[in-house]
């Protein structure tokens, strides 16, 4: 399999990648995305899908991401490190964990994904999986760590409390700003245009930034999306499968009806 990692490779260099989610979990979903360009595909297995101990169900969807040119941007249900090595091992390169709360939790989770890690053994172990063609890669150790990129969600308080030590863990790829749950944080259920709500998110992005830590947002409407990027967010999740079906047939519907 491909062991390059194209999101890491452009965020690191400050460009700017596009994905969609795919509700559907869909090898096929999957693989038209990257036909379409999409940079990456957002899997939710924190609030959906299948269990993502059961490596074998990466196996058709990372085959999938390859054949359409994307990459696969996994949300975890937790930064457990066994978990973390597991989905690495599938072959994901891509991972984000949400719910954060502190540093050292961060650091246990990027630590996970490492065979070295700041100048110190990591606790990556070595695997038989897809990564490394079962055993087969040459180099597999040391591609591994330049191309596994690991983010974290910030959507509590108490994340935001730690933030700057957060952001000085060493290794850690990206930070995704999660809104919805921040207003329920910060006791404002839903409300994640409340002043206080956006005044957070503002801090949050200004000091990932002057930590130079790329950010990611999600936004679907193009107005929106340009306002995202203007305001330095390098990381778009602009769509869906689910959504995307029901804006386009609901619409095409609804028309054809109304004229007859």
């Amino acid at each position: 399999m491909d062991q390059s990692n194209s999101l890491r490779r452009t965020i690191e260099d400050g460009g700017i990648v596009y994905g969609a989610r795919a509700s559907t979990f869909s090898p096929t979903v999957i693989e038209v995305f990257g036909e379409l360009g999409v940079d990456f595909v957002w899997l939710d297995f924190e609030h959906m899908g299948p269990s993502p101990y059961d490596s074998r169900v990466f196996e058709d969807l990372t085959r999938a991401a390859e054949a359409g040119g994307t990459e696969l941007f996994v949300r975890l249900p937790s930064g457990d490190p066994p978990l973390i090595r597991k989905v690495l091992d599938a072959g994901v390169r891509n991972l984000l964990i949400p719910r954060v709360d502190s540093a050292e939790e961060v650091r246990k989770a990027v630590e996970a994904t490492r065979f070295v890690y700041d100048s110190k053994p990591g606790e990556r172990g070595k695997a038989s999986g897809r990564s490394s063609n079962w055993g087969a890669a040459d180099g597999y150790i040391q591609t591994e760590d330049n191309e596994v990129c690991l983010g974290v969600m910030i959507e509590k308080t108490t994340a935001v409390d730690e933030l700057k030590d957060i952001l000085s863990v060493p290794e850690l790829g990206f930070v995704f700003i999660g809104p919805s749950d921040l207003s329920v944080q910060m006791g404002h259920p839903g409300e994640k245009t409340h002043p206080e709500v956006l005044e957070t998110i503002e801090k949050i992005t200004d000091a990932c930034h002057e930590a130079d830590i790329p950010t990611g947002v999600i936004k679907t409407d193009p107005d929106e999306i340009e306002s995202a990027v203007d305001d330095g967010h390098q990381i778009l999740r602009v769509g869906g499968d689910l959504g995307s079906i029901k804006e386009t047939l609901g619409e095409r519907l609804r028309t054809v009806r109304d004229d007859n």
